[in-house]
């Protein structure tokens, strides 16, 4: 079912030459050959451009870059412009792609009437992969206010991230999140694959966007105050969840009993056992490395 249209990809990047190579090799790996890359370099002083100039100078990349830092928000926004594609993708720098995953995407998209499609996660750990595929399907608006299903990247039109101004630089984290729920109350139910084609890498030392701390906090209060207008009694309770996970406070079994509902009950467990059942995590974690590595 896959159509000839053109796809972009952009990957907004900053000072991480080494493994954007890696994801831009991914992304030139595709079984899927009509591909637009855009790298959006958020003001790099590394040598990010001297890794790209071979890839760049046979037209297989499109270099913008920022010239001071403004973050990876702007670097989108402004990949996202200068797109000629008629759907996009992203990817995080640090991040790769299986060689069918735009092809999946796609056809993914073109069998449904979504708002967006995303993958299901392989997280590559210093331990081992494991597959990250929690409610796979349909996600309408009331699955998406309890908390970030689709994950860090979705496919969708081009025209359609457009239409919702793209990522808010206004939000320090959550930006993915707070841009899936406007994308999917605007255009619709979404979808995400069982199919576990992005690499999410957590086994090198280099810092992820938005990890710190105070920066999740800010966002977290930004997010709520945006968009606490569409949500219910039971979406305000996942976010009760979400707060205590950010700033690590208690979470026993009484707050389980009072904020689990059916939206959330998965976070909402994950939360406990982490908290309080650290072993059971260990040992389920354990179990999924090695049931993917046989």
């Amino acid at each position: 079912m896959t159509s000839d249209a053109l796809v972009t990809v952009y990957i907004a990047t900053h000072n991480r030459a080494e493994l954007l190579v890696r994801a831009v090799n991914s992304v030139l790996s595709q079984t899927y050959s009509n591909i637009e890359l855009i790298v959006a370099d958020d003001g790099s002083s590394d040598d990010t451009y001297k890794k790209l100039v071979p890839f760049i100078e046979t037209g297989k990349v499109i270099y913008v870059k920022n010239a001071t830092p403004e973050g990876a928000c702007v670097a989108r926004n402004k990949a996202i412009a200068m797109a000629k594609g008629e759907f996009i993708t992203g990817m995080d720098d640090d991040d790769t792609i299986e060689p069918y995953h735009i092809t999946h995407l796609l056809d993914e998209f073109l069998a449904g009437n979504y708002s967006c499609i995303a993958s299901s996660i392989m997280e590559r750990t210093p331990k081992g992969d494991i597959v990250r595929k929690m409610d796979v399907g349909e996600v309408k608006l009331d699955d998406l206010l309890h908390y970030n299903i689709l994950g860090n990247q979705v496919l969708t039109r081009t025209e359609n991230l457009r239409a919702i101004n793209g990522f808010d630089p206004e939000i320090p984290a959550f930006q993915d999140y707070d841009t899936w729920v406007r994308l999917v109350s605007r255009f619709g139910v979404a979808k995400k694959s069982a199919q576990a084609s992005y690499i999410w890498y957590t086994n090198h030392t280099h810092g992820r966007i938005s990890e710190s701390s105070d920066r999740r906090k800010n966002a977290y209060d930004i997010f709520y105050r945006k968009h606490s207008p569409l949500m219910s009694k039971a979406h305000k309770h996942s976010f009760v969840i979400l707060r205590r996970k950010l700033v690590n406070e208690p979470y026993g079994f009484i707050d389980f009993i009072k904020h689990t509902n059916s939206g959330n009950w998965k976070a909402s467990l994950s939360l406990f056992i982490n908290q309080n059942l650290k072993p059971l995590k260990y040992l389920l974690d354990l179990t999924r490395t090695k049931l993917n590595t046989k």
